[in-house]
């Protein structure tokens, strides 16, 4: 189990990467946090929902609807799975 701790938004991002880049087969390196997701060279809804399912298992979270269609960016992904890590969802 991950613990709050070691966790950290370093690490959330790094992963958030790692998935967006491998699910669109692009490089990570090319990835900018304020990147617009829908924006991404081969992003469309279905991959970008496969991202925040593998998300979801990972940290063994589950994000509200509304809250995932409202991250538009990569650094807002990042802060919305931060929150949930956390437990901190007053600010989603």
């Amino acid at each position: 189990m991950t613990t709050e701790s070691a966790t950290t938004r370093a690490e959330i991002a790094s992963v958030t990467a790692e998935f967006i880049a491998a699910e669109l087969k692009i490089s990570a390196a090319e990835l900018n946090g304020a990147d617009v997701l829908k924006e991404l060279p081969g992003a469309d809804s279905l991959k970008l929902l496969r991202v925040v399912s593998k998300l979801e298992r990972r940290w063994d979270v589950e994000f509200d609807d509304e809250a995932i269609f409202g991250a538009r960016t990569i650094d807002e992904l990042v802060i919305l799975v931060e929150r949930h890590v956390s437990g901190d969802l007053a600010g989603s």
